[in-house]
């Protein structure tokens, strides 16, 4: 069992610039000095990070430079985190060479897991058919992943084809690439995090925790609604062998303070 920290709480989120207007270059990236962030998240008691695809491609040309970083704090990658459209079937081309491309870098890096998220949502809302060409896109993008030895994740997100769960079971009933929970996106979501954590079990190898408050805001572990303890009790009870990444995104207070309070509270629990 590892147990990371993702890098996306210490800046803020934007789009890779050269997405506006190529395809093959849209992608996550965090506004951060990484070498902060990494060093913050050691500092704090983690061993691994989860990163943006934007933020490790930056690398793409010198992956030895994020090398030296990683080894100067003693951090690993566990995950790198990836977007993508899915359900433009002229489009799923250049979006598998992005995917390609982030295997490439990551694979130096030693990443374990590439999650996916995405699955646009038209203007006009989801169409018949929509679902089926998701699925489509997400089992041509797990084959890449696979073939450079990593594992692959769907991360059912907010705004994405796969929000509520019964867009989720709709979507899972047509692919099966491992589902990564993200229990507040599940939550916010309207679904039971729990109770969709026991339906798909068999299909999880990487858990995304973080915490929901009342106001639908993102926070640290513990500081929300939502019962962690239960959903890492029963997967702890099933002898559980998968890994776990803290995800605190969104959150208005300190990122530095969200990466403290969490490690604390999952001390006894997973630490």
């Amino acid at each position: 069992m590892k147990l990371g920290y993702m890098t996306n709480a210490f800046g803020p989120l934007v789009g890779m610039g050269g997405g506006v207007t190529s395809m093959k270059e849209a992608g996550y990236l965090t506004m951060c000095n990484d070498e902060e962030a990494i060093k913050t998240i050691s500092l704090r008691g983690y061993k691994y990070i989860e990163i943006f695809e934007g933020n490790i491609g930056n690398y793409e040309k010198n992956p030895e430079v994020l090398k030296e970083i990683l080894d100067k704090y003693n951090v690993s990658i566990l995950g790198v985190y990836t977007g993508c459209h899915l359900i433009y079937q002229d489009a799923l081309g250049d979006e598998l060479y992005k995917v390609n491309r982030l295997c490439d870098v990551s694979q130096k890096l030693g990443v374990k897991h590439i999650v996916l998220g995405g699955g646009s949502i038209r203007g006009e809302g989801i169409q018949e058919g929509d679902f089926a060409l998701a699925a489509m896109g997400i089992n041509e993008v797990a084959k890449v992943i696979k073939s450079h030895g990593m594992i692959p994740s769907y991360h059912p997100h907010l705004g994405s084809i796969a929000e509520t769960p019964e867009q989720i079971h709709k979507l899972f009933a047509l692919t099966d690439i491992a589902f990564c929970p993200d229990i507040a996106h599940l939550a916010a979501g309207g679904g039971d995090a729990l109770e969709l954590i026991r339906q798909y079990y068999e299909r999880i190898k990487y858990v995304h925790l973080k915490d929901l408050s009342e106001t639908g805001e993102f926070v640290p572990l513990g500081k929300g609604k939502i019962d962690l303890e239960a959903i890492i009790n029963f997967l702890k009870e099933k002898d559980y062998q998968g890994d776990w990444l803290v995800e605190i995104d969104g959150y208005s207070g300190e990122p530095n303070e969200a990466c403290e309070i969490s490690y604390e509270y999952l001390k006894g629990k997973l630490i």
